[in-house]
């Protein structure tokens, strides 16, 4: 997205964050502040993702019938028993 067409905007931002991006920038970590900004919201917009398919997996395991949890603990028992195997070899 380098070439892509960008809209201007015009933020407030706290002085020691401004001062953080404008240390990315003299690293050369960065080109620009906009950069610095964007990547920022690219990882928050990640760990959004990353959060929610985390809350699905727990409400999913949570959701799961007392039977359902009983042959998961037997599987991971199983599954326990036959990994002596392989790292045996």
């Amino acid at each position: 997205m380098k070439n892509a067409i960008k809209d201007k905007i015009t933020v407030s931002i706290e002085p020691g964050l401004l001062q953080a991006i404008d240390l990315e920038i003299r690293s050369h970590h960065a080109n620009s502040r906009s950069s610095v900004i964007e990547k920022a919201i690219r990882f928050w917009q990640l760990e959004q993702r990353r959060r929610a398919i985390e809350q699905q997996t727990e409400a999913y395991y949570q959701s799961r019938s007392k039977a359902e949890q009983k042959e998961d603990r037997e599987w991971g028992r199983i599954a326990a028993r036959q990994i002596k195997y392989l790292w045996n070899d």
